[in-house]
This record gives structure tokens, sequence and C-alpha cells, in this order.
């Protein structure tokens, strides 16, 4: 599944498939980086895996353990003691490789904030390695060319890359490389600058360089905080969080110019060391360079875990470097050592909760992606579903068609290519082998005679003891209309029935039918083997949104609404903004989602069959609706579940024959006392006929 800003750059995919991508078009910028390399590897992923991110995912990891590689190349040749490496070491591989970084081990998209780490260590090591060779007067252009191609990929892999080459400046200088490799460096350094920068244009909508300028401060701040936000994975509130954020960057700052001012002092550290103070330059430019550009998004860009790598890196190779220089003979020596260890066990502490944390969102995520996921296969346009994996949903619809067409993505699956078939494994079904219930569904939209829905319940495999992980959906005759996933809480479940193992038995998922028909939900087992979940009756199609402008005169009803429960004047969150039209709006969340209640506005009478009135709901709709009630008996005439929409729109809904002309109530119900569970409206307005009688 695409995450991000893959939709984006999946044009480029694309191109390549339909032969219109030129080799110029890989250099094009992507906000302020020229990613060529990391395209590559999207390419590659394209080629084998059909874009399914297992090539992507799979060199994010390889990457990260390039850049492990590289800094314990470095620390070994400074530590002599080997017990001492091993332990460092392995504090060096939590911190590297904690899921604190999930944002960018789990998103294919995110192999550039590797790679950029990666082709700087593996830069920096392959010039100390050159300078040691020098000294021995053993041939050392390999390892100095490697270098300098290393450099290129990083220029080329994320725009901080260019800090590398011209860190290999310093280092040539503090190593004594001579007048000559100095110069080769430099102008390796300066082709590589004019190269990145030719026909560059700045990014719009980023912080104005001259505010940092301005806000010393606050840019200090800033970059404290970016260095610091290791400590975000404890999970403390604010002002606590950012200030042991700043404080560690703090600490990150003062021992960075301790290293530094060391070797400036002596003009005589081994390579290695050299090294490690270059990696540590080099993540504080990439700090440096993204406070100039972020600042004025506030303290929390600098804690977004896709940062959390290249800081990682750097207190590794912090320890690295200071770990070999221990004196444990004076009382200074034992003080110093003492402080470091705390700073070390505090480091991997918030290793490990960091890698705790992210895994438990990396399942939150990941049911996130999959809902996503169905809503794509089922062919039905969610747009706050879509939302939660790029924030543009007409750019994953314009891609859609394309990935269906050539089997990439979510498509490559066989299984995922069934909409609109008759599989002849559904045929036969394991009877008893599956427990569970088909409990809701809720229209999303209506169009062409189909109703889109999103549907939830539970499920079970008794035969393996485990939670239904996919699941389809079947009409009358047998046809696939939809796909749905497992994994989802219902702790209530377990409550109730013993024989289920697990509070994650819930799913959730989406289909295309037609109204008032049979929607059969099946459990897909392994082996094309299938259980029958439960079964639906889909609404009838008695209600669509239309815009506010095409609401008609208002309907005039005879006294104020009757509220009760959660139910008040203005009482919609704030998200959704006040209605443009001047009428009283109603609505029950009044200060939390788990308010219930109902409001009856009536008695009314309609003079027309289509009756609409203005609306608004939190992200989940399913337990808002409308019940149509006669007014004299209390009958329910007609009951019109509420679409989700975030943002104001308006429901036109068509009353039962028996409703026109007659004294009726519109009472609105509030049943769900989960997150986003609200909904507000407006008054009630006629809907002219579209071809009314002479």
């Amino acid at each position: 599944m695409l995450l991000s800003d893959q939709w984006t750059d999946f044009d480029y995919t694309r191109r390549l498939a339909e032969g219109g991508l030129r080799f110029a078009d890989l250099f094009d910028q992507h906000n302020e980086h020229r990613i060529f390399f990391p395209r590559l590897i999207f390419f590659l992923d394209y080629l084998v895996a059909n874009n399914t991110n297992t090539v992507d995912l799979t060199f994010n990891v390889l990457i990260a353990a390039g850049t492990l590689f590289s800094i314990l190349a470095l620390y070994r040749k400074l530590e002599k003691d080997r017990g001492v490496y091993l332990g460092f070491a392995a504090i060096g591989t939590a911190i590297l490789f904690s899921l604190s970084q999930r944002e960018n081990f789990l998103w294919g998209f995110q192999v550039q904030f590797f790679g950029a780490v990666a082709a700087a260590a593996g830069a920096f090591l392959a010039f100390a390695v050159s300078i040691e060779r020098a000294r021995r007067g053993v041939a050392a252009m390999g390892p100095r060319c490697l270098a300098y191609v290393l450099v290129l990929v990083d220029t080329y892999t994320l725009s901080n890359g260019i800090l590398a080459a011209f860190l290999l400046i310093p280092m040539a200088l503090a190593l004594r490389a001579g007048r000559a490799i100095v110069l080769a460096t430099l102008g390796w350094a300066l082709l590589l600058a004019v190269s990145y920068f030719l026909n560059f244009h700045p990014v719009q909508g980023h912080s104005p360089y001259l505010y940092s300028l301005t806000h010393p401060l606050d840019y200090l701040g800033y970059l404290s905080g970016y260095l610091g936000n290791l400590v975000t994975c404890l999970g403390m509130a604010e002002p606590l969080r950012s200030r042991a954020a700043i404080l560690l960057g703090a600490i990150g700052l003062l021992l960075t110019l301790a290293a530094l001012a060391r070797s400036l002092r002596t003009w005589d550290e081994p390579p290695a060391r050299v090294a490690l103070l270059a990696l540590m330059l080099f993540v504080l430019g990439t700090a440096m360079l993204t406070a100039l550009g972020r600042i004025t998004f506030g303290m929390e860009q600098a804690f977004s875990g896709r940062y959390v790598t290249p800081v990682s890196v750097f207190w590794v190779a912090h320890i690295c470097y200071w770990a070999p220089l221990r004196r444990l003979r004076d009382g200074l020596g034992l003080g110093l050592a003492l402080a470091g260890a705390v700073v070390v066990v505090g480091l991997t502490l918030c290793a490990v909760k960091g890698h705790l944390r992210g895994w438990q969102e990396g399942n939150a995520q990941a049911l996130t992606t999959a809902k996503a996921r169905d809503a794509i296969l089922s062919d039905v346009r969610d747009v706050s579903t879509y939302q939660s994996v790029f924030p543009v949903a007409e750019v994953i619809v314009q891609h859609v068609p394309f990935m269906r067409n050539h089997h990439l993505s979510v498509f490559a699956d066989p299984d995922n290519r069934l909409l609109g078939q008759k599989p002849d494994w559904l045929a036969v079904t394991l009877a008893n082998r599956c427990i569970g219930a088909f409990d809701l569904t809720a229209l999303l939209s209506s169009s062409g005679g189909e109703l889109s829905l999103a549907a939830t319940g539970w499920a079970w495999d008794q035969a393996r003891g485990k939670a239904v992980a996919r699941l389809l959906f079947t009409d009358a005759a047998g046809m696939v209309v939809g796909y749905a996933g497992g994994g989802w809480p219902r702790p209530d479940v377990r409550l109730a029935i013993p024989a289920v193992r697990s509070g994650a038995v819930g799913w959730t998922g989406f289909l295309k039918a037609a109204p008032a028909t049979l929607v059969r939900a099946y459990a897909l087992l392994p082996g094309h083997r299938a259980c029958v979940v439960g079964e639906k009756i889909t609404p009838s199609d008695d209600s669509h949104l239309v815009p506010l402008s095409s609401l008609g005169t208002a309907i005039s009803v005879s006294s104020a609404p009757a509220l009760s429960g959660g139910w008040s004047q203005d009482g919609q969150n704030a998200a959704a903004g006040s209605l443009s039209l001047d009428e009283v709006v109603y609505g029950s969340w009044s200060g939390a989602d788990g308010n219930v209640g109902e409001m009856r506005v009536g008695p009314f009478t309609a003079t027309h069959s289509r009756i609409a009135f203005p609306m608004v709901t939190g992200p989940h709709a399913e337990n808002q609706v409308a019940v149509l009630l006669d007014a004299e008996t209390g009958i329910e005439l007609r009951r019109y579940p509420l679409f989700t929409s975030l943002t104001w729109t308006g429901l036109e809904i068509q009353l039962p024959e028996a409703a026109v002309g007659k004294a009726v109530v519109l009472e609105f119900r509030d049943q769900g006392t989960g997150w986003g569970e609200w909904s507000a409206v407006g008054g009630l307005h006629e809907v002219v006929p579209d071809n009314p009688t002479p």
C-alpha cells in the first residue's frame, strides 16, 4: 500500500511503465530534495515486486544496517577492550533499530532518510581508511574514490547530503591529507553543489530563512529540540517533553563543540575519531538546515518520527567517539564517566520505550492503512479514509485505475482483484468454522443506483483460534462487492463469548451494492476456503447529499426542537465550523464525543415528497440517524442513516407517500459513544420537484 508522498511520486513510476520517462526527470525536485537514487529503488520495487513496498522496506533495513556497520567499524579502530566494544555495539544497535523510527522503517518512501546518513557514514569511513592506507604507504585511491561516490549518492538522496561532500574538506585538512587531495575534495564538493542547485527553485510554504536570523533564541530552541527528540518516545506531557528534548539537545550541542575543540587543539586525532566527529557535524548541519525551513511549523515538527533516524545516528556516533576516551583512574575521570553512563542509559531507555511505543503505533497505522486498502479495493471513494494515507484524495483516485489495470500495489495479490467476480471456491463454505457478526452498515454515498457503504462486525476462526484477517462481501447473486480487514479492537466480544480469546476480533470494510439487497460477509481462510460470518439487507436509496446552495424555502415548524441528552444549540464540534446559512444549528457533541441523545423537530407538514436540511458529522456517523415519525401516532415511517461529512453539506431525504401533506416529526438520534460520533443539523427546507406540474 502506498503511503504519503509515494502517491505523488508514483507519477514517475507510471511514466516509466508507459514509456514516457526521461532520464532528466529523475533529478526533478521533491520539495527541496533531488531524490535520484531513492527513485531508482522505487523503480526496482515496481519491476521486481509490483509496487508492494517489498524492495523499499528491505532497503530500509539494509541501509540502516550499513550505517551501523560504518559506525562500528570506526569505533572498533578506537576501542581496545573487546568486551566494552561489544557492549556499546549492542546499545548502538538498539538505538539505530528502535521502532521510535517507525515512520521511516514502515514507510517505503522514507528510504532516503536512512540513505542520507548511511551514505555520509560510509563516505567518512572510506575517507578515513584512505588516510590510514596512505600513511602506511598502501594504495589509497580506491577508498578515496568510494568516499567521493558516496557523497555523490548522498547529494542526490536528500538535500542535506551535500553537507557530506563539504565535510570531507575539513577532514582532509585535519588529517593532513595533502594539498592535492584537499583541492580535489574541494573541487568535487563544488561540482556537486553547482550540479545540485542548477535550476533549483525555492519551496513555497516553508519558513523564511530570515526568520531564524531575527529569532535566534527560537532557532536555538528548535535546533536543540531536534537533537533531543529521542526523549519524546518516553510519553511525557507538554511542556515537560519539550524541555527534556531541549535539555538533551543542548547536551548534544555542547558535546559536539567539545569534540570539535579537541580536534582543533591537537590536530593529531586518529582518522576514525575525525570521521565520527564529521558524522556528528553532518547531523548537526542537517538539524540546522531543517530548522531554517521548518522553525515556524512549531516544535512538534522537530519531534517528527522521520528525524529520529539522523538523531539516533548522532548519539550513537557520540557514544563511539567518547567511550574510548574514558579515564577511570582519577576523580574527574570517574565523574565524567558516570555522567556519560547516565546519558547512555537514558538514550537506551528512550530506544526501548520508543520501540514498544512504535510497535503499538505501527499496529494502529497498519489498521488505518488496511482500511484505506479495502476502500480502494472495493471502489468506494471515502474521502476521510483516503486522507489517512494521503491528504489529497483526488491523487489516489487518479492513480487507482492504472494500478488496478497493471496489478500494482494493493492489486498485486490476485485475491484483491475479485471485485465484480464470482469465485468458484465461495460456493462451498465451511460450516461452524467461524463465529461472528455483521453488525452495522453506514451509507456513505449513492450514485447510479448503487450505494457505497461502510460495514463493521467481528469474526473468529474457531479451528485456528485466531481472529479473521480478511473478509469479502457478496451480493445475492454471489458477486464480490467489497472487502474488509480484521484486527480491530472489540473487547466486548471477548467478555461476552469465552471461546473468543482475543480482544482484536473486529473488522471494518467497504462495499457497493444495490439498495435493499442481501449482502453476505465471508471470512477468507487459508487455501481459498471461506465461512459465512453474517448478512445484512442494504438500506433503501432514499437519501443523498446535496450542495447547501440547492436547499429551498425553509419549512415552518410551530415550535422549537425538543432536546434531550447531549443535544444543544450550537452543539457541533468546533472543527466543523459554523453553518454559512442564517439559521439556528443544533448538535449532539456539546463538549464530548460520548454524548448521546435525541432532538425532535416538529410537528410539520411537508408539501412535497422530498425535504432537505444542512448537516455535519464527526469522523464516524455509523450511529447517527434521522427517524421520520407520524406526529399523531408516533409510528416510525422511515429511517435515514446520516452520511459521514466533516464539513457542512445538505442531506436530501425522500418521504414515503403517506407522509406527504401529513403532520410528521423528524427525530435526530445520536446513539454513538465512541470517538468522532456526533452530528449537527440546521433547519428543514423544501425541495422543489425537478418537473413541477404547471
